[in-house]
């Protein structure tokens, strides 16, 4: 005897296959797992020349160092564009003066990140750059920037924000106490920096007194995040936004230490005796890079390394392991997962009608 399934049944295993096969060209392509694993840092180092810092990449587990700049004036501070196609970074190959002499101006470069096409942004010869950080649409840089400030005969520190291109430079903060190393939030929402503006300017003769605080993107509703006597400095968001690490030296010397958004469950990360400082979380939010003295063999050792640890402070580990001042890191972002394209998608989709039990054929 003839053994024949019935017929809403084959249709019904032919429909799932095809769901099936349709369910497959949603999956990422395997290359972008690959990618996302592979993630690289940025990062300042003299280790071609003591007097001269340059910037460097390196694979997250230090391996494959290549050297991205190659000037004899001094370049630091890189910052990677959302999309890891670009690199910000604070250069003195301009050669612009203080007005009365002296004391090197700092502008803000773009890169390739293979180190080609270097371009400067801000074309600024009298105000000092430095530090940028990327809106999360890539659209805006923000940065510090000093202007000369002549009753005190030095630079009055301010947060700026301008385009991606170098245009419309505008000034977000304008306070007399300095605000510095600008962050942009992962929901584009906020920007958080650091600020001596709860300095006590008569007592703290020795400037210890730094902040964290976030702020508008548009310059208003300020929130000091950390209200603490000691120097807190260098903040960084998680890729969630929901917390934040910065570099403080409120218990003794400088460690990491991480934060809720809104300054809530603070931890000390490192808690050791060295100075730690500059952290940079990983794009999974996984690990946080920092650089370290904790290398150092006497006090006259310039040795700093590039570490690497979890999020929760375990784990920490030496990437760089050079006798050269490697400090700085940055974080590239994780490169977006692949789909398959909506013409392939509408290919198969037609398929499945032409030849589907409901297909007409």
């Amino acid at each position: 005897m003839k053994f024949t399934l019935p017929q809403w049944r084959i249709q019904a295993w032919y429909l799932c296959s095809r769901l099936l096969a349709l369910a497959v060209c949603f999956l990422p392509d395997v290359s972008g797992f690959a990618q996302a694993a592979d993630t690289r840092i940025a990062f300042m180092s003299n280790r071609h020349d003591e007097r001269n810092g340059e910037i460097y990449l390196m694979n997250s587990d230090g391996k494959r160092v290549r050297r991205l700049t190659e000037h004899p004036q001094f370049d630091a501070a890189p910052a990677w564009s959302p999309d890891g196609q670009k690199i910000t970074f604070a250069s003195f190959r301009d050669l612009n003066r203080f007005q009365g002499g002296g004391m090197i101006l700092a502008e803000i470069y773009m890169m390739n990140p293979d180190g080609t096409n270097p371009i400067n942004l801000t074309q600024s010869p009298k105000r000092a750059d430095g530090v940028s950080s990327w809106s999360p649409d890539g659209k805006q840089i923000a940065f510090t920037a000093g202007e000369h400030f002549k009753h005190r005969g030095g630079y009055r520190w301010n947060i700026w924000v301008m385009d991606a291109d170098g245009n419309n430079p505008r000034k977000l903060t304008n306070h007399t106490a300095g605000d510095g190393n600008p962050d942009w939030s992962p929901d584009g929402k906020q920007i958080a920096f650091h600020s001596e503006r709860n300095r006590d300017w008569e007592f703290d003769i020795q400037r210890k007194n730094l902040e964290i605080y976030v702020m508008n993107t548009d310059g208003t509703n300020f929130i000091n995040l950390t209200n603490h006597p000691a120097e807190d400095r260098q903040p960084d968001w998680s890729p969630d936004g929901r917390k934040i690490a910065f570099s403080s030296d409120r218990d003794g010397n400088m460690d990491i230490y991480t934060m809720n958004a809104d300054g809530t469950n603070l931890i000390n990360l490192t808690n050791h005796p060295a100075e730690d400082k500059g952290p940079a979380w990983s794009p999974d939010g996984k690990q946080i890079a920092f650089h370290s003295e904790r290398d150092r063999k006497d006090d006259d050792d310039k040795n700093v390394e590039i570490y690497v640890m979890n999020a929760d402070g375990t784990n920490p580990i030496n990437i760089t392991n050079h006798p050269a001042i490697d400090r700085g890191p940055s974080w590239e972002p994780a490169p977006t997962l692949k789909v398959s394209s909506k013409g392939k998608l509408a290919t198969l989709w037609g398929k499945i009608k032409r030849t589907g039990p409901y297909g007409g054929r």
